[in-house]
């Protein structure tokens, strides 16, 4: 259900009435996680499991503000009386736990995700996603150091613990349609293997070098009906030229490693792919993939489409910067860490959801409207849901709508920079292990 949806139903309701924001998500679609959770209240509660949903998401989409001031500020506390105190809002989240979110976010994801790009944003009529890994940082507690871990480097331990996680997002709309993340310590590609059953047929996937391994992308490219791959090919391949699909491109056998057979001995010794060779700013880029009809798939056109594995890079960085403003994440439980970063993804892909209906009425691209000052604007209008009279509503999201106009970012300019990594100096000093302990 759409924004607009949403609030033209406020018509119903009274001025102070919660459902009015409730209306964002349709209520069966929490409902529903709540009942497949068995995290339903059955004791009539100030603060019910269904509005705590809602809290969560609140704890993104207002990175700022205490607990209790999201409490007020988005109505959740039933009753007339004073506002809960603070510590009823975390016993609220302890209660409900991360399950009710990590299912609604699929739920969500789902029927927003599934809603088809237009034929202008497919590549040879394939839908492209990318996958990539991704690290948020939480307070420096000893049950989120135990639970995540931290990274490591030659300083010693890392300052904060650290979830990692892996993201499958939809290049053309950035909406995240599966996530996986958790401890630290585990790699990117544990955590990618249980993405591949959120892919659409007819599709093509983005990884970077990270991901190459024998069995994951087998078992990727058959988890259904023309689902693609695409990825950079690291330096050392090794493989064995079986037959020229024209210049630069070329049919190959790739062997499997021992050590893959042994772990799973159903693979074959050796596998096919596609390797182009392809000159990107005079520099010389090799791509492996699983597109090997160089009819329907020329060369050239292959190569450039990796391009748009960056879009997830973005999208990345809306989620910690624009929406989460470089923070740390707040809760210092485990199980809140993981129930805050399932709140975060929904509030993101609530705000993306709108921006892809915003971008559709405008006939623009999404990636042409500006995620930072349209997050700003719908949780200006969400901070002040409480407050306003009925008859207001609609005419807020006119004036909404209005203003998208003026968010339209310019057509992306070509890169004329070369990525790099700029040094950090700090003249005070590192955090190493011994201080941790």
């Amino acid at each position: 259900m759409s924004l607009r949806q949403a609030l033209h139903q406020t018509t119903e309701l009274t001025p102070a009435n919660f459902e009015r924001l409730a209306e964002l998500i349709d209520p069966d679609w929490i409902a529903r996680a709540l009942t497949q959770t068995g995290t339903v209240s059955l004791r009539r509660r100030r603060l019910p499991a269904e509005r705590i949903v809602w809290l969560v998401v609140g704890l993104a989409l207002f990175k700022n503000e205490p607990i209790w001031r999201i409490v007020q500020q988005l109505g959740l506390a039933e009753g007339d009386g004073a506002l809960p105190a603070p510590s009823a809002a975390i016993q609220a989240r302890q209660r409900l736990g991360e399950a009710p979110l990590a299912t609604l976010f699929e739920i969500l994801a789902h029927a927003w995700t599934d809603v088809g790009p237009p034929a202008t944003a497919l590549f040879r009529d394939l839908r492209t996603y990318a996958v990539d890994g991704v690290v948020w940082s939480m307070p420096d507690t000893p049950e989120n150091g135990q639970a995540f871990g931290r990274g490591c480097s030659v300083s010693g331990a890392g300052a904060w613990p650290q979830a990692r996680g892996v993201c499958l997002m939809d290049t053309y709309s950035h909406l995240i349609r599966a996530a996986r993340f958790g401890d630290f310590t585990v790699g990117e590609l544990s955590y990618a293997s249980g993405l591949s059953q959120a892919v659409t047929d007819r599709s093509l996937t983005l990884f970077d070098r990270a991901y190459y391994s024998a069995a994951f992308l087998i078992d990727w490219q058959h988890s259904g009906q023309e689902r693609h791959w695409l990825m950079r090919a690291k330096s050392s391949l090794r493989y064995e030229v079986i037959e020229s699909l024209g210049v630069n491109d070329w049919l190959v056998r790739l062997p499997v490693s021992p050590q893959a057979r042994r772990q799973r001995p159903d693979l074959p010794a050796f596998w096919l792919a596609r390797l182009i060779e392809h000159s990107v700013e005079g520099t010389s880029r090799r791509y492996l993939t699983s597109l090997t009809d160089a009819n329907a798939f020329p060369a050239e056109q292959v190569a450039e489409q990796y391009r748009e594995r960056w879009e997830i890079e973005l999208g990345y960085r809306e989620i910690k910067q624009s929406l989460l403003d470089g923070e740390l994440l707040r809760s210092k439980q485990p199980e809140l860490v993981r129930q805050e970063l399932w709140g975060a993804l929904l509030a993101y892909n609530l705000i993306r959801q709108e921006m892809r209906l915003m971008a559709e009425a405008l006939n623009v691209p999404p990636q042409r409207l500006s995620f930072q000052w349209l997050a700003l604007a719908i949780t200006g209008m969400l901070r002040h849901c409480p407050l306003e009279t009925v008859g207001t509503i609609p005419r807020r999201l006119q004036e909404l709508r209005a203003s998208a106009k003026l968010f339209l970012l310019p057509p992306r300019r070509k890169r004329s920079y070369p990525r790099v990594i700029k040094p950090r100096n700090s003249k005070y000093p590192k955090k190493n292990a011994s201080q941790l302990n």
